[in-house]
């Protein structure tokens, strides 16, 4: 019998309610007839998925087989179990409760042929929100040398693979691994491919977000979570040197994989559960965070990561609830100011808990004065006679320096000052990173009494 071109490879665990659109999608595939086959594999349902799955192989049977597992085993096992008896020239790995286009796998297949891929990756869509790279489908290129057009950001295994490159160097799912176990395969592919495609003129894949949100990537422990991120770091240390390329896969990992695990689910964990959690993610950012992927961090993302770094389980645990409760990480510390009777009064805000009272700095040439009260005066005589005086402010929370955003109450007014018998004028000016700079010039006596006669002349 003449081997079938590609192997569609699904795994299938309680989602019985979505095969329908799974099977109409493969039925709808432009390939010639013997170019497809299809091996489902029941990964111990209990939903009703396995008669589902059999009452529609027997609708099709030249073309659908169901391999039944006893009991469940996880998507690593029923892929490999499939692996080990596809037969087509390429395996492509769609998922229970996706769909292809239907033009999907004619197209990816002649690309391959064509172009002599080993990993061909065509355009993948979100459905019901579920989020995809946009950076990765911008243009199509016939040849990427990863991690090149955002790769590190689509480790699915939803690609076409050329069998050979599968079975020359063994690759197998991690079946340790009961989630992300698709990251450690598609990563060593990439490595070893010799050519990699990206298609980027059709919609090839629907990747779709459960009503429920029940997907195994957004329901399985946080623990299982981060083993498989770190498995995929490992991947990634066997095949580069310190450097670029490295940097550029791991920047998904640490951003991405290990930054997310601190959300909601964290809050609802036991503490010492979150304790073990944030050891265990330490020990993963101290040894992968680089000057590299710190400058790509935005600042919620830099708080979480130095939390982590440093062991800070409680200020993280902060950090995440007041995310949560307020939709974003607000500026650490800011301040206001405004004019006093002796001085211009700096009022500060800490909207985070635990954050140390922040220290407000004032330099007036080379002498430099602190307060940390949350209100602080700071006295006419610290801002003349001198040209220029500037206004700082710092706070520190879970050990880590900020630089807060000092703002003039609107349209803070000029002063005039009477000092030794001189006039000075003081104008409050913001600076280009938050602080503040109030600029003084003397105001001699001659213009001053001008000016008073000028106004008295006009009001008469």
């Amino acid at each position: 019998m003449t081997p079938p071109l590609v192997t569609v490879i699904t795994p299938v665990h309680d989602t019985r309610e979505y095969l329908g659109q799974w099977f109409a999608s493969l039925r709808a595939q432009t390939l010639a007839p013997g170019e497809l086959e299809v091996l489902a594999v029941d990964d111990g349902s209990t939903d009703g998925s396995a008669e589902e799955l059999r009452a529609l192989a027997a609708s099709w049977p030249e073309v659908v087989r169901v391999i039944g597992l006893p009991t469940r085993g996880g998507p690593a096992r029923a892929r490999n179990t499939a692996l080990d008896e596809a037969r087509g020239r390429y395996v492509y790995f769609l998922d229970s409760d996706d769909r292809l286009g239907e033009d999907a796998l004619r197209r990816l297949t002649e690309a391959a042929e064509r172009l002599g891929s080993d990993v061909v990756v065509g355009r993948v869509v979100g459905v019901n929100g579920r989020w995809v790279s946009p950076e990765l489908f911008r243009e199509t290129v016939d040849d990427v040398r990863f991690p090149g057009c955002a790769l590190a950001w689509s480790l699915s295994p939803a690609k076409l693979f050329r069998r050979e490159l599968l079975g020359r160097h063994a690759l197998r799912f991690p079946e340790e691994l009961p989630v992300y176990s698709d990251t450690p395969f598609v990563l060593t592919a990439f490595f070893l491919a010799r050519r990699i495609s990206v298609l980027a003129d059709y919609d090839y894949y629907y990747l779709l977000a459960r009503g429920d949100r029940s997907n195994i990537t957004t329901t399985a422990r946080l623990a299982d979570r981060l083993r498989g991120t770190a498995a995929g770091v490992a991947v990634v240390l066997r095949f580069t040197d310190p450097g670029p390329v490295r940097d550029e896969v791991n920047d998904r990992y640490i951003r991405s994989d290990v930054v997310n695990l601190f959300g909601r689910d964290f809050l609802q964990s036991a503490p010492e559960e979150r304790s073990r959690l944030v050891a265990a993610a330490g020990e993963l950012v101290r040894a992968h965070l680089t000057d590299a992927i710190r400058a790509r961090c935005t600042e919620p993302q830099r708080l979480r990561l130095h939390c982590l770094q440093h062991g800070l389980t409680e200020e993280l645990t902060e950090l995440v609830r007041h995310e949560c409760e307020h939709g974003e990480l607000p500026e650490p510390v800011t301040a206001t100011v405004s004019w006093a009777a002796e001085g211009l009064r700096v009022q500060t805000s800490r909207p985070l808990p635990g954050l140390v009272p922040p220290p407000v700095t004032w330099l007036s040439d080379a002498v430099g004065h602190v307060a940390s009260d949350d209100e602080t005066v700071i006295p006419l005589r610290d801002l003349l006679p001198r040209q220029r005086s500037t206004l700082r402010l710092e706070a520190s929370y879970a050990g880590r320096s900020f630089r807060g955003r000092i703002t003039p109450e609107a349209e803070l007014p000029q002063r005039k000052v009477w000092r030794g018998g001189r006039v000075y004028r003081l104008t409050p000016k913001p600076g280009p990173t938050g602080e503040l700079e109030v600029w003084a010039a003397r105001i001699s006596l001659r213009r001053v009494v001008g000016l008073r006669l000028k106004r008295l002349l006009r009001t008469r």
